[in-house]
């Protein structure tokens, strides 16, 4: 019984988790987007970024968002992240939100 509970809370706390991560990123339809509303930022590699560009987006790869945050952010708007998938559109929220709080949104690129 002790067994049982023990995994509810568990499988509870992952859910809520999900569910707290899902409030700080949202996913964007490419119909539902103005540049001019967002920064626009493209978390994939270089060499995706240059072979796919999205039009108004500056390229910080991921693995250099941390150290080009704290060199600077100076965008007041919201962001939209432009990403191969969703668990590097999470990973980039969670630092971002580190330096400020605002909304967040993504699209995964084609």
């Amino acid at each position: 019984m002790e067994l049982i509970l023990f995994l509810l809370v568990i499988i509870i706390l992952v859910f809520l988790k999900d569910a707290a991560d899902g409030k700080s990123l949202t996913h964007l339809g490419k119909e539902q987007v103005s540049i001019e509303e967002y920064c626009v930022i493209d978390i994939r590699d270089y060499i995706s970024a240059s072979h796919s560009p999205y039009p108004g987006a500056e390229n910080i790869p991921l693995s250099y968002l941390p150290r080009e945050l704290k060199e600077r952010m100076d965008c007041e708007k919201n962001i939209l992240l432009i990403t191969d998938d969703k668990r590097g559109a999470k990973m980039a929220a969670k630092i971002i939100r580190k330096k400020r709080n605002s909304s967040i949104y993504y699209i995964k690129s084609a």
